[in-house]
């Protein structure tokens, strides 16, 4: 029998794996701001390392504990098990700061048409035992749902509410993608005309950490990252809308101008086919990957001859 007087208003969805280390402080930022019309859902992967324990002490919490095969199958699950009319991904290294989801209420009184509503989201690095903003997105244009936004800026996807109808409309997220579901999601949401409304409101605080397999500097996925851009890039430009095709052609280029850079480093022929691929949808490519090679300059120098690539490996060797 569920414990809600009626179908809850939001549910909230964290998928998980061995995140012991960071999961209290990512529930406790929820402790002061759930009602009853708040359902907590963790999904956990089989963690063996605690969180499931941890997680026992917030009786608030639905848990389910299965394999699952990845981050996005997580949730999925999540999603597929929620009975709330709204749905909210949050991350078990992440805060939801105070007043989010009061904001999100009144968001949803306010615009009873919206199937997205986004709010201001920020990074947070730990420096000191003291938390600093290392980035923010709090400007309304920058938080609108278009391709630019979503293929150039920041993605956001755990700043956003969405309606659970509105998500399982669009399909979830595709499990084709590792690292960057969440972004081909709210690539297509953007396709689809969906109406998203903003709010000032700072709604999610990400943590910038070396354990974090996107919010952090580059690290072993970054390759891994950037490849499933560029793979969405180029789905994305084949049937992309008129409004939406300058800003998937200037990420396509940028990625590929990425792409050749890591293979230039490694001496790899397959510059010559990325590079191809780069003056095939961009005639003057040429000239952002020459500016790319002047800007990397002064690094290559720093490093001691060494590229980006040769100097990562050596700091994985010395850890």
């Amino acid at each position: 029998m569920s414990r809600y007087p009626g179908r809850p208003l939001i549910s909230i969805v964290t998928p998980c794996l061995n995140a012991a280390g960071t999961i209290r402080p990512t529930l406790e930022s929820l402790s002061t701001q759930l009602a009853d019309d708040v359902e907590h859902l963790l999904i956990d992967a089989c963690s063996t390392d605690g969180t499931l324990e941890i997680a026992r002490e917030y009786t608030h919490l639905e848990i389910r504990s299965e394999r699952d095969c990845g981050i996005y199958d997580g949730m999925n699950k999540g999603a597929a098990l929620a009975s709330g009319e709204w749905l909210l991904f949050l991350q078990a290294d992440d805060w939801v700061p105070p007043g989010a989801l009061a904001a999100y209420r009144q968001a949803i009184k306010e615009n009873p048409v919206a199937e997205v509503i986004c709010g201001s989201a920020e990074a947070v690095e730990e420096s000191e035992g003291q938390w600093s903003p290392i980035w923010s997105v709090k400007d309304t244009s920058r938080k609108k749902l278009s391709a630019k936004n979503i293929a150039l800026g920041e993605p956001m996807i755990n700043a956003r509410l969405f309606r659970k109808s509105l998500f399982d409309k669009l399909g979830g997220f595709t499990l084709k993608y590792s690292l960057a579901s969440d972004r081909d999601f709210l690539l297509r949401a953007a396709d689809a005309g969906v109406l998203q409304c903003e709010v000032d409101s700072i709604t999610y605080r990400y943590r910038w950490h070396a354990g974090s397999s996107t919010m952090t500097a580059f690290n072993s996925l970054t390759a891994s990252l950037s490849s499933e851009n560029l793979i969405m890039a180029r789905k994305h430009l084949e049937h992309c809308t008129s409004e939406s095709r300058d800003a998937l052609l200037t990420w396509h280029s940028r990625l590929t101008v990425q792409a050749a850079m890591n293979a230039l480093e490694r001496f790899d022929p397959g510059f010559f086919t990325i590079a191809a691929e780069g003056f095939g949808k961009n005639p003057v490519w040429g000239l952002a990957m020459a500016g790319e090679v002047l800007r990397s300059f002064p690094g290559f120098i720093m490093r001691g001859f060494k590229t980006r690539t040769q100097g990562h490996a050596r700091d994985i060797h010395n850890d």
